[in-house]
């Protein structure tokens, strides 16, 4: 059976492997992809934010999801274009392009949405309400922080992502040809 609790050291290699699982085939491989996609999508929030971050943990206490957050984005975009940008820049352009695109974006809707997550859960524990439960331990967490709104990017081609979350609440903000931005006030 598995549980959502606080993230925790011990869950970085696991989060990693979760990440690269979840992502692109590119980043199936090390390498530039691989690097970019940890870069943007994981490590900051680990690394800055982890008190923001909750894990599905499986019978093992093993992290088999995750739900990853910024609480603030000014912060974010501060410590992620002086520290993790850099890290893209072995990668192609265009995902590099898709990569920043979903931290600059952001700036648009930060006064209503100043929170943005990112959530990832192995195929094996998905469809088993374990997103709902992520997403609902991190908006009880933020709404206790006295955030209004959190935000997220999702690729346009994904269309289950893009249900789960319309399904939830989130309302879409903005489309561009590779992503939706998405919002829900708390």
């Amino acid at each position: 059976m598995a549980t959502i609790r606080p993230y925790q050291p011990k869950d970085r290699a696991n989060m990693h492997h979760i990440c690269i699982q979840t992502g692109p085939a590119a980043a199936a491989q090390p390498g530039p992809a691989r690097t970019t996609l940890l870069a943007t999508y994981c490590d900051y929030y680990i690394d800055h934010e982890p008190q923001n971050c909750f894990v599905i943990a499986d019978e093992q206490d093993c992290a088999v999801g995750y739900i990853i957050c910024a609480q603030d984005y000014h912060t974010y975009y501060k410590r992620f274009m002086q520290q993790y940008a850099p890290r893209t820049k072995g990668f192609s352009l265009p995902m590099r392009v898709e990569c920043l695109a979903s931290a600059k974006l952001s700036r648009l809707f930060v006064k209503q949405y100043p929170a943005h997550l990112h959530i990832d859960i192995l195929p094996s524990h998905q469809r088993m309400g374990l997103g709902s439960q992520l997403m609902n331990t991190l908006c009880a967490h933020l709404r206790a922080q006295g955030v209004p709104g959190v935000m997220l990017g999702v690729g346009s081609g994904n269309k289950k992502g893009r249900n789960f979350y319309n399904k939830y609440g989130f309302h879409t903000l903005l489309r561009i040809p590779f992503s939706v931005m998405m919002g829900l006030k708390l």
